[in-house]
Order: structure tokens, then C-alpha cells, then sequence
């Protein structure tokens, strides 16, 4: 049997997952199904796989089931260019979720040796969760390289040494020409964006990599790297039940320059011929459901605006019964693209409008105002889109007063969902910069302080909003909840009613979920759920199974 050249693994943040997981159903416990240990059992037997980690103890004494997360796009693109080189690669995911996944590790490490194990930092939130993972690599393949990507490891200056490489920015192009130099072919410190861990521990940066990952500077956001084009991701390579909710990018990066964000400025499109190919692809696999990806969907690039609005006409051709969300800006979003976007197989959007202030809007360098949200929502119920609403409290210049025009411009604007959140400091992002030095901020993350407000006010001021939203009868919610619960077999109708009761426990209103509701929550998270996850984990063991005949 071949030697794997690739291992690529992906774990999400566990102790964001588990607590939000828990403490979301601890709210709504009232509906909220548990299974007590005859439940438990007869579902463990249809799940096929003796993993006690697919469950979660309630100090009750019952368990709640706990599901694997999304599929990672990042690890689909680089095993789809490095399968097209000629390179041997397999996929795992929930690697430090479960048990049964990290057997699944061991099994191919034995039998195929890899050379290369690849992790996505994408959503591993922290520096210690990196490095517990990391750990735990090393422990099941530990003759292996290791390489780590995504934006947590470009982000922590601390992690650029942590493993024996890591890669800043698209990882496609690096990934493979890492392959080659594993074989002699290229040399390290030639690819672009690539940072390699010496024999003592020490960091040497490839061309072009410092800049990439702006190692040594603040306030100066990252930029999307237009040297690569986006692949066409084979998800015939990627172990996982195709009647979940998928990834898709139709472009990387974001036009615009709100200066609470560092994420990758610019705009790489893909060209439609490649979204036909992929859509197509997958609808023959049996994948119609997506979140779309792209930082922003409803703007094209400048000399191209009508690129969303093509990526829809082509959706509507195609005719492949599309289920998909993604993000908006509201002031994108016009009736044109709404109606295009709902017959496309949209159902909803989640606008970033930040706040209902329109002096912390200009701070903030959104590039809207107060008007311009309620009129993007006004438009999404026009042509019948879910519209979810962001707002965040304790950006540089807020004050009491502003926090009360954003809950009050909640209030009055009722979206489908709105979620109400901490400001979070990043060091990349232009907030940072000398532009914002007369606000003196200080801190990082969620730990800050500056001249009108601290991360301890703030935090004061989301609870307080929190309540009075909640008995203002609004959803705390969000489009990505949804997303969730679909992802876990549910149709989108059924997700909505999951996502409803958990907001009305969550205002303390569960007695407004009424006794049809709870037995078809029951019904899902008991029935729908398991019988899905059951063919979820199946195809997470078929490729070990295969690999394993003569």
C-alpha cells in the first residue's frame, strides 16, 4: 500500500463548542430534549460506534447527544490540489471531538505512514487549543511533519513556531510545493508565505511571509492574496454524510475597510465556469445544501458588480434545488438581487450592522448608516429572506447613549434574529492604527479598555441588552444556528422551530412553546438527529474500511 504523502485534520474550537453547545440547552432544558440511559442506549446501537464522547452528562444524571462540526472547506481545497499533483491524501475531521476519530488517525498512520500532517486553525480560537492539538498529533503521528494554516496560527506570532511549519494566507499553491520540498524538489525557504520551525526552535520566514502574516506590525490589515485562484474542491475525497450544510466561496477577501475587522482586504472572484463545475459536481454527490463563505456575498468586486447578481442567474439555470444563507451588507442588497438571490435557493442573510449609532457607524468605517439597515432589511422581508442583525457594544467612542440607540434601533427594527456581543480587539485590524490613538485603547480580545468605555462596562451593557431585547420579544438568535441544525439533518422549516423555542426559553417564555411543538423537537433531536448522525459517522469510517481491503 502507498505511503500517504497528506493528512489533513480539522477540529473546531472544543471549549466554544461545548460550552455555548451546553449552555444554549440549559436555557431551554424545559423543551430541550435529554436522553435518559434507555435512550442513550438503544441510540448508541444505531449509531454503529461505541464512542462515549458522543455524548455530553447532565448532572441529571441523562445526556445530550453531541454532534461532529461542519465539513472544513480549507481542508477539501488542500487535498483537492494535492490529490490533482499526484499526492496520496485523506481526510479527518472532530479529530479531538471524539475518540473514534483519533482511532481513526492511529489506523492510518499505521497502515500509510504519512509524511505530512496538515491542521486547519480556522475555527481552534485560541493559542492553547492550538497547541493541545498540536500535542495530540504529535502523539498519534509522531514521525510525521507537521503543518498549520488558517487564521489563528497567521494571527498568534507565538504559534508561527509551534509546529515544524505553518502557512499565512491561501495555503493551496504552499501546501503542494511543501510536498515537493519533502521530496528534494524545492527548496523551504522558496515558498511564498511559508514559516519553518528550526532544529532549536527558532523561525525563519520564506519570501514574502512576514508581510503576509504583518509579523511585528499593528493596526494594518491583511490582505487577500491575489496570486492563487480559488480551486474547485472535490468533496468525493472528503469523509462525511452529504445531507449536511456545505461550504461554498464564490470569492476571498472584502472590499471594504471597517476598522474593527483584519480580515483580508481585496476581492478574488472565481469565475462562474468553475461554479457551474462545482455546483454540478456536488449536486452529483448529493450536495444542494451550503453556507456560503464569502466575507460579503452581495457585493462584487469594482469591475465587476454584478457578480453576485450572475453567481444567482446561474444558480436559477441550473435548477438544482439550492438551499443556501450567507452574509450581507444592507446596503448591497437590492431588490434586483433579493428577488434573484430567493429564487436562487436563498434563505437568508446575515447583515453585520453593528450598531444603531450612526457617530460609532462613521468610527467604525462601515460605510452605512442607521437608514441604510432599515432599509436592507425592509428589502430582505420584501422578498421573503431571513434577515439576521449583528450588533456589537463597546467599540472605540461608545458611550451610554449610543448603546441605547442600538437596542433601540433593534427594537424598532425587529429583524428575524438579532445577536447583541462584546466588541473584540484585534491587533491587525485598523482600530489599532494611528488613525483611532485619540480613543487609547489598550488590551486585546475581549479584554480592553479605552477612553469612553471598558471590556467590563460592556460586558455589563450586552446583559442588560440582552434582557430587555429578550422582553422585547426579539429572537436571540442567529441565521448561523440555523445553519447548525440543518446541518444535522433537519429540514429548514424544522430548524426554524427548533431555533424559535430556544429563544422563547431563552426570554423565559417556554411556555409559549406549545405541546406540538415540544414533541416535534423531541422527535428531531431524538429521531432526526441520531438517524443522521448515524450515517454521518458510517461515512467517516468507509474510507479506513476501504483502505483496509486486500
Amino acid at each position: 500500500m502507498r505511503r500517504l504523502d497528506l493528512l489533513l485534520l480539522a477540529e473546531e474550537s472544543l471549549s466554544l463548542a461545548d460550552d455555548e453547545f451546553v449552555g444554549q440547552r440549559l436555557k431551554m432544558v424545559k423543551v430541550w430534549p435529554t436522553f435518559d440511559d434507555a435512550e442513550r442506549a438503544a441510540s448508541q446501537s444505531a449509531l454503529g460506534v461505541n464512542d462515549p464522547d458522543l455524548w455530553v452528562p447532565m448532572r441529571s444524571g441523562r445526556h445530550m447527544l453531541r454532534p461532529p462540526h461542519r465539513p472544513s472547506l480549507a481542508l477539501c481545497n488542500l487535498a483537492t490540489v494535492a490529490r490533482d499533483a499526484g499526492y496520496e491524501v485523506a481526510i479527518v475531521d472532530n479529530v479531538a471531538r471524539y475518540a473514534h476519530r483519533k482511532r481513526i488517525v492511529e489506523q492510518l498512520v499505521r497502515a500509510r505512514r504519512p509524511r505530512l500532517v496538515g491542521l486547519t486553525t480556522t475555527f481552534l480560537l485560541s493559542e492553547a487549543e492550538v497547541a493541545a492539538t498540536v500535542a495530540l498529533i504529535r502523539s498519534l503521528a509522531p514521525d510525521a511533519k507537521i503543518v498549520l494554516g488558517g487564521p489563528t496560527v497567521r494571527r498568534r506570532i507565538g504559534l508561527h513556531g509551534l509546529a515544524d511549519y505553518a502557512v499565512f494566507g491561501s495555503g493551496e499553491h504552499a501546501i503542494v510545493q511543501l510536498l515537493k520540498a519533502l521530496d528534494g524538489e524545492v527548496d523551504p525557504v522558496d515558498i511564498r508565505g511559508l514559516a519553518i520551525r528550526g532544529a532549536g526552535g527558532d523561525v525563519t520566514y520564506a519570501d514574502g511571509s512576514r508581510d503576509l502574516a504583518r509579523v511585528g506590525r499593528t493596526g494594518e490589515a491583511y490582505r487577500a492574496r491575489d496570486d492563487e485562484w480559488i480551486p474547485v474542491p472535490d468533496w468525493s475525497l472528503y469523509p462525511r454524510a452529504r445531507d449536511t450544510v456545505y461550504p461554498i466561496e464564490f470569492s476571498r477577501g472584502c472590499k471594504y475597510n471597517c476598522f474593527y475587522c483584519a480580515y483580508d482586504r481585496g476581492k478574488v472572484t472565481r469565475s462562474l465556469d468553475d461554479v457551474r463545475d462545482e455546483l454540478l459536481r456536488n449536486a452529483d454527490l448529493g450536495i444542494t445544501r451550503y453556507r456560503v463563505g464569502d466575507s460579503n456575498f452581495t457585493d462584487g468586486p469594482p469591475r465587476y458588480a454584478d457578480y453576485p447578481l450572475d453567481v444567482c442567474k446561474l444558480m436559477i439555470d441550473l435548477d438544482l434545488g439550492l438551499e443556501w444563507s450567507c452574509y450581507s451588507r444592507v446596503d448591497d442588497l437590492t431588490d434586483e438581487l433579493a428577488d434573484h438571490m430567493r429564487r436562487a435557493g436563498c434563505w437568508g442573510v446575515f447583515f453585520g450592522v453593528e450598531s444603531g449609532d450612526d457617530r460609532i457607524l462613521k468610527l467604525m468605517r462601515k460605510g452605512h448608516n442607521v437608514a441604510d439597515a432599515y432599509e436592507g432589511l425592509a428589502v430582505a422581508r420584501r422578498h421573503g429572506l431571513f434577515a439576521h442583525v449583528n450588533l456589537i457594544v463597546g467599540y472605540p467612542g461608545e458611550t451610554e447613549a449610543s448603546f441605547r440607540n442600538t437596542i433601540d434601533f433593534a427594537r424598532r427594527a425587529r429583524p428575524d434574529s438579532v445577536a447583541l456581543g462584546q466588541f473584540y480587539l484585534v491587533d491587525k485590524a485598523p482600530v489599532r492604527s494611528a488613525r483611532m490613538d485619540a480613543f487609547a485603547i489598550d488590551g486585546e480580545g475581549m479584554d480592553w479598555r479605552h477612553r469612553t468605555m471598558d471590556s467590563t462596562r460592556a460586558a455589563r451593557l450586552v446583559r442588560q441588552g440582552i434582557d430587555e431585547l429578550l422582553k422585547a420579544g426579539l429572537e436571540l438568535s442567529n441565521e448561523m444556528r440555523i445553519v447548525e441544525y440543518m446541518g444535522w439533518g433537519m429540514r429548514l422549516d424544522e430548524a426554524r422551530v427548533t431555533s424559535d423555542a430556544l429563544s422563547r426559553c431563552m426570554r423565559g417564555a417556554d411556555g409559549e412553546v406549545g405541546l406540538e411543538a415540544r414533541s416535534r423537537i423531541k422527535e428531531l433531536v431524538c429521531g432526526t438527529v441520531p438517524r443522521w448522525l448515524a450515517g454521518d459517522l458510517r461515512a467517516a469510517h468507509r474510507p479506513i474500511e476501504a483502505r483496509q481491503c486486500p
